[in-house]
């Protein structure tokens, strides 16, 4: 059953199973204080209890997308979607403080393996057209999944014990994973040209072109960005001076819009307009990063933090879409995928203690100034695909037409 409905199911499943996948990395900012007074946490340990299912992407991504490559993405689905669910189970039950690291390490090790293998997998299975738009929602699972985890918390924390917050987190994205793989079984490959795994040659390095070391690049900055954004508005929020008249948890509900926006846009369009959409969310975020925190007036200010918003989920929905236009014939999409989420694990690790120090150093305007400069660099490193790349990225979307 090949037909466009059960592919199109199958699509929606892994995006719902990634999203379900995201709120197992924040479904722990519910429940700090239950794991300090009733775990005995510290702080410190909580930050790594945060951290832990996000340290493997910063370290060992690229790498695990050769991993995949090798052993076949959806053998790899179906055992990391397993090793997470068994991990967010254990976590749901355990009291000992170290028992519930160790159970946050496995579900580390399948969260690894998800964030590159679904992507690579909506690549693999959607029709030519539908590439880039499911790639582009592809790009807000955090922030969707963080929502999803605090709408379910406080729905359920005030009359449930978190350990059923926790198993209800988990046992949501079983279910996805668990429809995704059956549906997976029920679909072939959308383009039979694909290369194989015995058909990769070059090695690792040999799979990497220049123009998907320059999207990494770019989404790494945009990670420190979005990351640094986020960590730090609940805190400017707070103080009297600010005149943003938004919570911050509602101010992160909107990176959505963008996303969706971006899904919507870049259905049927080249390599170029999709990289186009990137540097537009980047060079608004330039325009809006200073006005954020600079003591502007209210309605200024808040207007400047949703655009960052919104621009965030431009800017990320983007750069996957165009991951089908700069992969080159003969290469893999899991190791660029690979490759970009590296890039953005490492700015997740690196973001907010250099935000940090720039808002302890510089204050809060120099934190937007900050913003600013980073935006603007990881649009920088687009402006090399502009020309160069262009031609042969609308040739890529031409053949997978073509394929499709």
């Amino acid at each position: 059953m090949n037909d466009s409905r059960t592919r199109l199911a199958a699509i929606a499943m892994l995006l719902l199973a990634g999203v379900f996948a995201g709120t197992q990395l924040g479904k722990i900012a519910p429940l700090v204080d239950w794991y300090r007074s009733e775990a005995g946490f510290s702080l410190v340990l909580i930050g790594w209890l945060t951290s832990m299912i996000n340290l493997f992407v910063a370290l060992v991504a690229l790498p695990t997308g050769w991993a995949i490559e090798r052993a076949g993405m959806r053998r790899s689905f179906v055992a990391s979607a397993a090793v997470l669910a068994a991990g967010g189970l254990a976590l749901a039950f355990l009291h000992d403080p170290w028992a519930i690291l160790a159970a946050r390490l496995v579900e580390g090790v399948g969260y690894l393996v998800l964030v590159i293998v679904i992507p690579a997998l909506l690549n693999s299975i959607a029709l030519p057209a539908w590439r880039a738009p499911a790639l582009a929602i592809w790009g807000g699972f955090v922030p969707v999944g963080f929502a999803i985890a605090d709408f379910l918390a406080r729905g359920m924390l005030p009359v449930a014990e978190p350990k059923y917050f926790l198993l209800a987190a988990v046992l949501a994205f079983a279910f996805f994973g668990l429809l995704a793989a059956i549906l997976l079984g029920m679909v072939g490959d959308a383009d039979a040209s694909a290369p194989k795994a015995e058909q990769l040659e070059g090695g690792l390095a040999g799979q990497i072109s220049f123009p998907v070391v320059l999207v990494a690049l770019s989404f790494g900055f945009y990670v420190v960005l979005s990351v640094s954004f986020f960590a730090f508005m609940p805190a400017f929020v707070a103080l009297p001076e600010a005149n943003i008249a938004l919570s911050a948890g509602l101010i992160a509900l909107i990176v959505p819009i963008g996303n969706v926006l971006t899904g919507v846009l870049v259905k049927g369009r080249d390599g170029r307009f999709v990289l186009m959409l990137a540097g537009i969310g980047f060079a608004a975020s330039v325009a809006a990063a200073v006005p954020t925190f600079a003591g502007s007036v209210p309605a200024l200010a808040t207007f400047a933090a949703v655009a960052i918003a919104i621009a965030g989920g431009f800017v990320a929905s983007a750069l996957f879409a165009a991951i089908p236009a700069i992969v080159p014939p003969g290469k893999s999409a899991s190791i660029a995928i690979g490759l970009v989420c590296q890039a953005g694990g490492i700015g997740a690790v690196i973001g907010p203690p250099l935000a940090g120090y720039v808002i302890e150093a510089y204050g809060w305007s120099g934190y937007g100034t900050f913003l600013a400069i980073i935006a603007a660099v990881g649009g920088l490193c687009l402006l090399p695909l502009a020309r160069t790349r262009l031609q042969e990225a609308e040739t890529a979307y031409a053949g997978q037409d073509t394929a499709g």
